[in-house]
């Protein structure tokens, strides 16, 4: 099973430096253009599915590349959401640190250990997105859906745990993965022997 970890565009928030896991952000000039870019690239690939989290900016480059796919629905999935920053939501790291120290300075040097209050940590969402690929595995894991790409718009560290499930790896060494807005993932599955591989990196000012 051929799968594509895709990363939202570039957001003002992400520019400015605001904790934003499950807060909305207005895409930027470059964001925009790289929906373009996302939906060109993907064009003549034949799509098994498309599916993307309910999050305006992971929902306007699933739009984009569904445009290019007619009769291709996509499904929204909550499963797929960002990490939820809770307190730290919409406050750059100095107000975080400000509003309170000891708590702040364990979710910004902890980053996905710490689970902040009312927010989640890296396990939580792992725990949300094992199931969503067990079910895209069973749904597509099959005979005739093997060279067809299915392609998931989503967030960093959604992609970064969907990433732990399928090729093992573990927070500490997950972030080696740098994921570029817009970039994609192409991961190659085996649903037989649960083993994966990762096939390609792609961001739209470079090729890693």
């Amino acid at each position: 099973m051929k799968l594509l970890l895709i990363r939202h565009p570039a957001t003002e928030a992400l520019k400015k430096r605001i904790i934003y896991g499950r807060s909305e952000s207005p895409l930027t000039a470059e964001g925009v253009a790289s929906i373009i870019w996302a939906a060109q690239k993907l064009k003549d690939l034949d799509l098994a599915a498309l599916y993307c989290s309910p999050q305006e900016r992971a929902r306007l480059l699933a739009d984009g590349i569904a445009k290019e796919h007619p009769g291709l629905p996509v499904r929204i999935d909550e499963r797929i959401c960002e990490l939820h920053c809770g307190i730290y939501e919409q406050l750059t790291m100095e107000e975080a640190m400000a509003a309170d120290p000891e708590d702040a300075h364990k979710f910004i040097y902890e980053f996905g250990f710490h689970r902040p209050r009312g927010g989640e940590n890296f396990e939580d969402v792992k725990a949300r997105t094992g199931p969503f690929l067990k079910d895209v595995t069973v749904e597509f894991g099959k005979e005739g859906y093997n060279e067809r790409p299915i392609a998931v718009v989503s967030h960093a560290m959604a992609i970064r745990s969907m990433i732990s499930h399928l090729l093992g790896y573990g927070l500490n060494d997950i972030w080696h993965f740098h994921l570029q807005p817009t970039g994609m993932l192409e991961i190659d599955y085996d649903v037989e022997n649960q083993f994966g591989s990762l096939v390609s990196m792609t961001a739209p000012d470079s090729i890693i």
